[in-house]
């Protein structure tokens, strides 16, 4: 299984180069209301449908998807405006397609209710859900199946600010959630079971989150398991915060995202404007991944992690890479990063980058273990 795993890492030699450019993004409007202040609405929801229903549509219209319901999310999306709720119903619900949002929406699940697309795992991103141009647009409380053995995305996050993709769960797909200059995003209580296929050589590339593109992104509470990365964040200004990953091959990677690791549905490339840079990274719990619980490689710069957890991790429960071939191609050091094992001090901690701080843990000796 180790010789599976090291030539599969080799295989995704291409995964984590970049290029260092920006893109303008949809002109972001107010926020109404306090991200967290909605997520408490929609916990009264789930937790009461009948009565939490009317406080999160706020009188706004509702439309409602029954019970085995086979392509009727995007009619009900068409009909609702300005923040009005679609309503999936408790049950199944089939898609033969990916379902765009072109303007705000509040999608809600039941407990209990499925969305089940014929998405597949191609070179072209092909998600459930598709939020474009739709700021502040919510989806909250689905589950994502795919139709077939292995899907292709739950919900891709393009051109959008201020989305909030919450309490969903997903399984059995290639990508869970991908955000694509979708800054202030808040993807937060998600639980992504991704397919395993990466460790077969049946797909190259599997990934819980991706924040490709989005300043002060806020990545919180999910548990990510079965990836390749778990959770990679890139952009500037986020915070991944409570986090649980396991059973990756990495945990958490702060890194940046190259123009050939995704294809947009429209066909153009969406790569990373820069490597992870000023994340807060804080009390996370990344443990029996493969190889590295937190891996900040290929120019992860001036980023903050403080009391993160890590254990029974392949490698190193922490791990910051100076200029490195490690993947078969040149990815430059880390650098200006401040790690503080905090209350986590048995984490293992390997520094090889550039004038990084390290307070606390157990730091590798690179004398005994040189950096490579």
């Amino acid at each position: 299984m180790k010789h599976k795993l090291l030539l599969t890492a080799l295989a995704l030699v291409l995964l984590v180069a970049g290029c260092d450019r920006k893109s303008p993004q949809e002109p972001v409007a107010p926020v109404e209301e306090d991200v967290d202040v909605m997520i408490q609405k929609l916990q009264q929801f789930s937790a009461n449908p009948a009565s939490g229903l009317a406080k999160v549509a706020s009188g706004k219209k509702i439309v409602e998807v029954p019970a085995g319901s086979n392509d009727a999310l995007a009619a009900a999306v068409g009909q609702v405006r300005d923040g009005g709720v679609v309503l999936l119903r408790t049950g199944n619900h089939t898609e033969s397609g990916t379902v765009t949002v072109d303007h705000r929406v509040i999608i809600l699940g039941e407990p209990g209710a499925v969305l089940i697309s014929d998405t597949k795992p191609l070179a072209t991103v092909q998600p459930a859900l598709h939020i474009s141009n739709a700021s502040r647009t919510v989806v909250w409380g689905i589950e994502f199946r795919a139709k077939e053995t292995v899907g292709g995305t739950g919900i891709l996050v393009e051109n959008s600010a201020n989305t909030l993709i919450a309490n969903n769960k997903m399984y059995e797909l290639q990508y869970g959630v991908l955000v694509e200059k979708g800054d202030r995003a808040t993807i937060h209580g998600n639980t992504v079971v991704t397919t395993s296929a990466w460790q077969t050589g049946q797909l190259a590339a599997v990934y819980g989150i991706v924040i490709i593109n989005g300043d002060e992104v806020r990545v919180s509470n999910n548990n990510v398991s079965n990836a390749f990365f778990g959770i990679w964040v890139c952009d500037q200004k986020g915070s991944a915060r409570d986090n649980n990953m396991s059973g990756n091959f990495v945990g958490m990677i702060l890194c940046k995202v190259a123009d050939f690791d995704f294809t947009l549905p429209n066909g153009n490339a969406a790569p990373a404007d820069q490597s992870a840079t000023k994340w807060h990274v804080e009390g996370n719990n990344s443990t029996g991944n493969f190889d590295a619980g937190y891996l900040v490689i290929d120019g992860a710069n001036d980023n903050t992690l403080n009391s993160n957890n890590g254990s029974n991790n392949g490698t190193y429960d922490i791990d910051l890479t100076g200029d490195t071939y490690r993947f078969g191609f040149l990815t430059p050091k880390s650098f200006n990063n401040k790690v503080n094992a905090g209350q986590f001090q048995n984490v293992i901690i390997k520094n090889c980058g550039e004038n990084n701080t390290i307070v606390g843990g157990q730091l590798v000796d690179n004398n005994q273990d040189p950096c490579k």
